[in-house]
């Protein structure tokens, strides 16, 4: 889970940049807000399954 969650972090966080840097002119830190978001969500999945145990 932990390879998941770091490859799909850089993924996310190089659409991002991508994405912020052709459509939004410029905002490439927007990869990096959705890296953190990313990497959030992961940390919250681990946990809620954690806590059912």
């Amino acid at each position: 889970m932990i390879i998941l969650a770091i490859l799909a972090t850089i993924f996310v966080g190089w659409i991002g940049v991508a994405f912020g840097l052709e459509i939004m002119n410029g905002f490439t830190e927007l990869g990096s807000i959705l890296a953190v978001a990313t990497m959030g969500a992961f940390v919250m999945i681990e946990n809620k399954r954690i806590n059912k145990k």
